[in-house]
């Protein structure tokens, strides 16, 4: 078959939908994928076909670096912005870049691939990488940070979003239906999510909450178990010493990158350990850095992370599920949506301390963070279990390729 796979975001958003691809192509499935013109380079490798959605995410991200970093009413109003931009830009390329397709798959913050999928009447999944974007009063909606409201106050914030998503972006999905002779839709929320979307978590990392009103197929995250080969220079620095902390916030950009270099750059001097930091899209690590510490770009985390003593990333789904794997603890600094829910899973799991908010970072708070996690071998040994225990479950899992049977 011809699977279309539309999705729009971040790395974190795409790349597991690129793995999805490669089990589909590994199936015979002939793949192309749609998404940001950010990503056209690792599709085309692969001998793809690329469609390119929209303006480019990093972009984006890196005109709203203040927002990510201040969180509050400015991320919303970023938010609200990027997600009007983004459905424009969608409905006016997906229908004509998936025609042609057998199945349509889509992830991420993307809106019109249903509608795409109703003109060329084929059938269509959303893929979910989190429980949180799906609604039960075990968790608030994504855009709310706390997690420790009552299942009432989550059942009701759920209402209120679905109904905000509804009074402000109904209309203009609604216009772009109507365009195409398409009926309008009453429940935006639903519609995006398809009838039975599937949740590419790992189950006991990221269970489906007891009272889930959404019939969901659970496979496990779809970030690789492995991956390719580390850089020969950061073998050698990995070599050269003791296992270091790994610093890194993947697709969040920042408006002082140099600033919170030098933060996370005196945390780790005065714990006097080495460390490795992650440059990410916020170009993080840049310049001089001191003896037994090491900048990196885009690597395997799946080779990288088992060999270091611990994490501390943005708390995106594949990071964390991959430092989980890895066996290692890790301190999640959140962000933005869904990041909040990872940073209270691990902590509740018992593999990290209790997270440390981006808008509450200093170098202060991350050295007493550090100093209280590295030394915890309550951590360390259950992080050791559940990691062994998830690889297990993804070595047993049957294969992804299998949703669009």
């Amino acid at each position: 078959m011809r699977v279309a796979v539309a999705v729009e975001g971040t790395r974190g958003d795409v790349y597991p939908m690129i793995a999805l691809a490669e089990a589909l192509a590994g199936s015979g499935h002939v793949v192309r994928v749609c998404a940001p013109p950010d990503f056209r380079a690792p599709v085309e490798e692969r001998g793809w076909e690329f469609r390119s959605v929209g303006g480019s995410v990093r972009e984006t991200l890196a005109a709203e670096s203040e927002a990510l970093t201040r969180g509050g009413l400015a991320l919303l109003r970023a938010s609200d912005r990027y997600a009007r931009d983004s459905l424009a830009a969608q409905f006016a390329a997906l229908p004509a870049a998936t025609e042609g397709a057998d199945w349509i798959l889509a992830a991420g913050v993307q809106f019109a691939a249903r509608t795409a999928a109703e003109l060329h009447g084929v059938p269509f999944r959303y893929v979910a990488y989190c429980p949180v974007l799906l609604p039960s009063g075990e968790y608030p909606p994504p855009v709310v940070q706390s997690q420790t409201l009552p299942a009432w106050a989550n059942r009701a914030l759920w209402r209120l979003m679905i109904v905000a998503w509804n009074r402000f972006l109904g209309p203009h999905v609604n216009r772009e239906r109507a365009a195409h002779d398409l009926a309008p839709v009453a429940d935006i929320h639903r519609h995006v999510l398809s009838a039975r979307p599937v949740l590419a978590a790992d189950a006991e990392l990221a269970p489906w909450p007891r009272d889930g009103s959404v019939e969901v197929e659970q496979v496990p995250c779809l970030h690789p178990i492995s991956g390719p080969p580390l850089p020969p220079k950061l073998e050698s620095f990995l070599n050269a010493g003791s296992p270091p902390v790994y610093l890194g916030f993947g697709s969040m950009t920042d408006p002082r990158p140099q600033a919170t270099t030098r933060a996370l750059l005196e945390a780790v001097s005065a714990l006097g350990r080495r460390a490795l930091i992650s440059r990410g899209w916020a170009g993080l690590g840049d310049g001089p850095l001191p003896e037994g510490v090491f900048a990196v770009g885009s690597v395997s985390h799946a080779r990288l992370f088992p060999r270091v003593a611990a994490v501390v990333h943005h708390g995106g789904a594949g990071t964390t599920t991959t430092a989980a794997r890895a066996g290692v603890p890790q301190l999640i600094v959140p962000h933005v949506l869904d990041q909040f829910y990872w940073a209270r899973r691990v902590s509740r799991l018992g593999l990290g301390p209790p997270p440390l908010p981006r808008v509450r970072l200093t170098a202060q708070r991350l050295a007493a963070t550090l100093d209280s996690m590295l030394d915890n071998e309550v951590l360390t040994d259950r992080a050791r279990e559940l990691g062994g225990r998830l690889r297990d479950a993804h070595a047993a899992a049957p294969d992804p390729a299998r949703i669009v049977a």
